[in-house]
């Protein structure tokens, strides 16, 4: 991969982070292996779309810049570097899978991967894509992504995602909700308690695109 078509990608990628996950919070719910339901929250910031690239930048630029010369269209090749280990190859084929993780995710779980250079705790995503989380104010934040099968680094089986819904983080309620399991039927009975105060009445009645 060479840095121009690197920044290719990451311009596209910052325009569906803008549109799908900047300044929003997802509510990922799953069922575990003894059909407990159960949900786990995360709050997407502006400056978590750099740790996504797998990029080292050659200046002191900061996330927030980054992604806002993303957005503008303003990187240049001489202001980003590879990782040597090439993650950032890795991480840069699997973007645009991540920027769609509100539609796409469909299972969770317990990080127990082998990459001893990796931090993360909750794995969320599919067979060829994941996000990491890590705890932060009571919820996650995402700090990683990885091109891995979901079920070859959680803990086994992994828990199935049945919902997940989203809101702007300054709204109080869930009003949207971007995917639902073909196999379940979402209502409020079904939603752990914890979380059902927390969606709109009215996201039941919302039109999945």
């Amino acid at each position: 991969m060479t840095k121009k078509e690197a920044i290719s990608i990451i311009s596209k990628c910052a325009g569906l982070y803008a549109s799908n996950l900047c300044d929003r919070q997802l509510a990922f719910v799953y069922r575990d292996a003894k059909n407990n339901s159960g949900f786990i929250e995360a709050v997407f910031r502006a400056n978590n779309f750099m740790h996504f690239t797998g990029i080292e930048l050659k200046s002191r630029t900061k996330a927030n810049e980054f992604y806002r010369n993303a957005i503008d269209k303003r990187l240049k090749e001489t202001d980003i570097l590879f990782k040597s280990d090439h993650t950032t190859e890795l991480k840069l084929q699997i973007l645009h899978n991540i920027m769609n993780i509100a539609y796409s995710a469909r299972m969770i779980g317990d990080y127990t991967g082998s990459h001893l250079e990796l931090y993360t705790e909750k794995i969320t995503g599919t067979t060829t894509a994941c996000l990491g989380l890590i705890r932060s104010n009571g919820g996650y934040i995402p700090n990683t992504i990885l091109k891995e099968d979901i079920r070859n680094i959680t803990s086994k089986p992994p828990g199935k995602i049945f919902a997940i819904f989203r809101k702007h983080i300054a709204e109080s309620q869930y009003n949207e909700i971007t995917f639902q399991s073909k196999k379940a039927t979402i209502t409020m009975k079904c939603i752990p308690a914890e979380l059902n105060p927390k969606i709109s009445s009215s996201v039941f009645e919302y039109e999945l695109p």
